[in-house]
């Protein structure tokens, strides 16, 4: 049993969507619209200008940090004295780096599988060092993307690097969200939440910001190294209460995480600090729903704030597909079917006012046999049970193939799902997602694979690695780039 070239068609009409937002968020795009130049002045998003005489500084930590430098020094590169970039394993092989550029900055790599690692440690000293230093008439910009907590690392004193990462490899396994992560690394870090720009002062501080968390909440992104922290003084030990750690994790960590001090940074320090925000899931779902737009389908984006266990959206997704489908098919039970769209809006976090909205696009795609694209975006967690191997997005995606298994195939329709993620790597794997897709069950059953077993022992990657030789993969390389995961889901008339 192979997959047809029609199927095919389709999959490959879906990456080329999920490549429209990808490039809408490429870190050199993005800093290039951000920021502008002429007569030594810097304009920055129409908002802040700075003069500018061979007084520029650069630091960057995540994995788009080094194509937002690269921009940066195209623009004033005849201005900046030094960069320190921190960057994840394997991101530099990906460019082609100018010498001027390379005498200019060092880069450092680390972070793998998005854990502080000796190279963090190495990045960020050097960081502490530069900015230490700087005086009141420098300017440091500051590039910040997503992943960008694991290379920026500084353990607060009397703690390890080692007691640092095994809080956070707990947490993940845990299904800590990305608030709470972040919320732990600041009270662990002798520079995250907000003590980055203490560091800095008295130097104008211009952080540019490519959000990878929901909401867009600048102290949380990348732990808000700029960003006066105003976490509530006890959530250290809410947090490891919640998921019940006290007992696994290091003596020193819970120490500091149950003490009640609260950050002692004044205002003053932050008076030399503007954050911006220069891109953000919802630029790349805009971007996704421009071109599926221009490709003929009808389309709408579902929400930018989905979040929760991948297994349980996975299933959400599926049970909005079957909803759709049989509102596109039929004009039965239009009640009913408004309730199930309100129920399943809740779920999916979308806002319950746009529901009227989506049932007049599906009627509309009903009534002209149009083709429907939803689109949506966010971060989810996976709480690991099993031994496996496999990311959020392709957890989400098999769940999603589970919910939809038994169900017979429509007369009418064909439904395909993408999750993926915009970073193009989705957890400890070479993929960035997965697509599900009508005869897929079958084509599994063919194979001797059983979907729920692999999906109960957390390995979606090899499911999908040996369904049909790896083609409902989707495997990019890492993008350069992160505003958190994209899912998208189309209705095709046959």
């Amino acid at each position: 049993m192979f997959i047809s070239l029609e199927t095919m068609s389709v999959l490959n009409e879906i990456r080329l969507i999920y490549k429209a937002a990808v490039d809408a968020v490429r870190p050199g795009f993005l800093v290039n619209q951000a920021i502008k130049y002429s007569d030594n002045v810097v304009h920055i998003q129409g908002e802040l200008e700075l003069a500018v005489d061979r007084n520029c500084h650069v630091i960057g930590f995540g994995k788009a940090v080094l194509g937002m430098a690269l921009q940066i020094d195209k623009i004033i590169g005849q201005h900046v004295v030094k960069g320190v970039i921190s960057i994840p394993h394997g991101v530099a092989a990906q460019y082609c780096l100018p010498d001027q550029f390379l005498n200019r900055y060092t880069i450092y790599e680390g972070a793998v599988n998005n854990i502080p690692d000796e190279g963090s440690l190495k990045a960020t000293t050097e960081v502490e060092n530069m900015v230490a230093n700087l005086k009141n008439n420098d300017l440091l910009f500051v590039l910040v993307s997503g992943g960008g907590s694991a290379l920026l690392a500084s353990p607060a004193e009397g703690l390890s690097l080692d007691e640092k990462q095994k809080t956070i490899q707990l947490l993940s396994k845990s299904g800590a969200n990305i608030q709470e992560l972040n919320s732990v690394r600041k009270k662990l870090s002798r520079i995250k939440g907000g003590k980055l720009a203490q560091l800095s002062y008295p130097a104008t501080t211009i952080a540019l910001i490519l959000s990878d968390v929901i909401g867009d909440p600048l102290d949380v992104i990348a732990s808000g190294p700029t960003v006066k922290n105003k976490d509530p003084a006890n959530i250290g030990l809410d947090i490891i209460q919640k998921y019940q750690l006290g007992n696994q994790l290091p003596a020193r960590v819970v120490e500091y995480l149950s003490s009640p001090t609260t950050s002692n940074l004044d205002d003053a320090t932050f008076s030399y600090v503007h954050n911006f925000l220069i891109g953000s899931n919802l630029s790349a779902l805009q971007a996704a729903e421009a071109y599926a737009n221009q490709t003929g389908f009808a389309t709408a984006i579902l929400s930018d704030r989905i979040n929760g266990e991948a297994k349980e959206i996975g299933l959400q997704f599926a049970r909005l597909a079957r909803l759709f489908a049989q509102m596109m098919t039929s004009s039965n039970d239009q009640h009913e079917q408004m309730e199930e769209l309100s129920v399943a809006a809740e779920n999916l976090h979308i806002d319950p006012r746009y529901c009227c909205t989506l049932e007049r696009l599906v009627r509309r795609c009903r009534n002209a046999r149009k083709n429907l694209c939803l689109i949506g975006g966010g971060e989810t967690t996976v709480s690991v049970r099993g031994g496996g191997l496999g990311g959020r997005n392709q957890e989400m995606v098999l769940s999603y193939l589970v919910e939809t298994a038994v169900e017979a195939c429509l007369d009418e329709l064909d439904v395909v799902f993408l999750s993926a993620g915009t970073d193009g790597i989705d957890g400890p794997t070479s993929a960035a997602g997965a697509f599900a897709c009508p005869g897929q069950f079958a084509q599994a059953q063919a194979q001797g694979l059983n979907p729920l077993t692999y999906l109960d022992n957390n390995d979606s990657y090899h499911f999908f690695h040996l369904l049909q030789q790896g083609k409902y993969h989707l495997i990019t390389g890492p993008s350069g780039t992160n505003v958190m995961d994209i899912h998208i889901l189309c209705f095709y008339w046959k």
